[in-house]
């Protein structure tokens, strides 16, 4: 099952969060028929912004994470909720340069430089925006430098994923958060196991933080808040077709004349609505 769990060592009072991501990143893998690099790089990204949005708490409370890459990726947006829905898209969903090597990495389809906007929102509302210059834009380095630079707490992050010829096989993550009254010198032992590949090779088994404390000394290492997670999509047939209203009335009188329904697709999820003339007369209405 697809978690967010928060976690902590009450004596050290160093704070933890793990994603597992891999379902909902499977599903919408499906979803947009997306090549193994795609649907790698995407899966990175939903565990990057489950890990963002782990102080996200009201049920339509969304964080959004936004990405212009360098590479052949193009970028990328993905959203959690506070209910737990992920959703999301990569620019290029097939890179056949990519997709045909024996190992298949992110590194070269992330590119050398990117940007990144994180985004908190409720319905109608803006409550917070960072905007970040990442280079290169590989999603553990975006979760680094937001909560250090942004945020200003001291974390250490990894984010891991691996993908085959046949699609994606596994995505979690792990951070690890220095509080103002946390145990200095147990943080600098966090690190170390950040910095020599344990946490790595950990999160290639499991995203059950209980599993970490022999990797950190921390016996204590327990979880106490649990989120479940799962593919979900906001979108609606009247949310999606509202697209049209970026046409001229020209425009939408022509397609009504010639009697041409239009698909129109929800780029985060991918499903398809059909709008019929009957619709495009309605949004004609509404322009009047």
């Amino acid at each position: 099952m697809d978690q967010l769990v928060k976690a902590i060592s009450p004596e050290t009072k160093i704070r933890f969060a793990t994603a597992e991501v891999t379902m909902a990143a499977k599903a919408l893998e499906a979803r947009h028929l997306a090549g193994p690099t795609g649907a790698m790089a995407l899966a990175e990204g939903l565990v990057a912004t489950a890990l963002l949005s782990l102080d996200v708490t009201g049920e339509e409370e969304a964080l959004m994470l936004r990405v212009n890459a360098a590479g052949p990726l193009g970028g990328m947006m993905v959203e959690a909720m506070g209910n737990g829905g992920l959703r999301g898209f990569t620019n290029k969903k097939i890179l056949n340069e990519l997709d045909t090597l024996d190992e298949i990495s992110t590194d070269t389809a992330w590119g050398a430089s990117g940007s990144v906007q994180i985004l908190t929102s409720v319905p109608g509302k803006i409550l917070n925006q960072a905007s970040l210059n990442v280079n290169p834009p590989h999603m553990t380095y975006v979760l680094a430098r937001y909560f250090n630079h942004s945020m200003q707490v001291p974390t250490a992050c990894e984010i891991w994923a691996r993908a085959d010829a046949g699609g994606l096989i596994a995505a979690r993550g792990l951070l690890a958060q220095r509080m103002e009254d946390s145990d200095q010198e147990a943080f600098v032992r966090v690190l170390e196991a950040f910095e020599d590949g344990a946490v790595r090779k950990q999160l290639s088994e499991t995203a059950d933080p209980v599993a970490f404390g022999d990797v950190f000394g921390l016996p204590d290492l327990e979880a106490r808040e649990i989120r479940d997670l799962a593919f979900q999509c906001r979108c609606t047939k009247e949310r999606t077709l509202a697209v049209l209203k970026t046409l001229s009335r020209d425009e939408l009188n022509a397609l009504i004349v010639r009697n041409e329904s239009q698909n129109v697709t929800c780029h985060m999820c991918g499903d398809s609505y059909v709008a019929s003339t009957d619709d495009m007369r309605a949004i004609l209405d509404q322009m009047a």
